[in-house]
């Protein structure tokens, strides 16, 4: 199947996914020497979650977005920004203008791209001796912990940022915190997933009573506060 068709149907569901921490922007800002007018890339966009905070701080973002039903709700939700410039294409190929973009960022979207091309890409649109920001948000339980699920990712995420920047490899960065759910987010954010099922699908509705269940089950008062971890890879590229 064709990545961008992935989440299509799953729009609806986005906007309960964790953002990112306050702390994780403000040192990529530091880190990568953003400042009010910067141009950003955010490649493979999706509603917004990591181009909103940057548009707050009055960068101006190139959003980028292949999934047509992922971008019609990044329009929704961004659309009023006028420091924004949404793009419905591929990571690929970007139709960003050449030498414009003082960095890169992705935010849990990296795994889907073609990692060559999106390279490629990446220096096209960049200027001289400019920054990419690799973002992965991951569950933080102590489950998680137990049985080495984040390790993995985090390894896997490493070796993969590394084999991308090659020699233009800088640093990798995580940070923790928490995110509140209440059952409707919580559920949603679930379903948000690529894997999980669609409205309409035979198992949909035993799913979401699944859902359901566990968040009962396991959170009182209505609420939950979830542990996450986001690691940053950050680098850049050979010219």
């Amino acid at each position: 199947m064709d990545n961008k068709a992935q989440f299509s149907g799953k729009a609806q569901f986005y906007n309960s996914r964790p953002i990112y921490p306050q702390k994780c922007i403000d040192y990529l800002c530091d880190k990568l020497c953003l400042k009010i007018n910067s141009v950003i890339a955010d490649i493979g966009a999706g509603t917004g979650i990591l181009t909103k905070p940057f548009l707050d701080l009055g960068c101006s973002v190139y959003a980028v977005e292949p999934n047509e039903d992922m971008f019609q709700a990044l329009t929704q939700n961004l659309s009023h920004y006028q420091n924004a410039k949404l793009l419905n294409f591929s990571a690929e190929e970007t139709n960003i203008p050449a030498t414009s973009c003082d960095a890169v960022v992705v935010g849990t979207a990296f795994h889907w791209f073609d990692k060559d091309e999106f390279y490629k890409e990446c220096r096209r649109i960049l200027k001289n001796n400019k920054y990419v920001a690799i973002l992965r948000i991951s569950n933080n339980t102590q489950a998680d912990k137990q049985i080495d699920k984040i390790k993995h990712y985090s390894d896997q995420d490493l070796n993969e940022a590394k084999e991308f920047f090659g020699d233009g490899f800088l640093e990798h960065i995580s940070f923790e915190y928490f995110q509140s759910f209440n059952e409707e987010r919580y559920i949603n954010n679930l379903l948000s997933s690529a894997t999980a099922p669609l409205p309409g699908d035979a198992n949909y509705d035993e799913c979401v009573n699944k859902y359901k269940s566990v968040f009962n089950k396991h959170f009182e008062n209505g609420y939950a506060e979830l542990p996450y971890i986001v690691n940053c890879y950050i680098g850049r590229l050979n010219t």
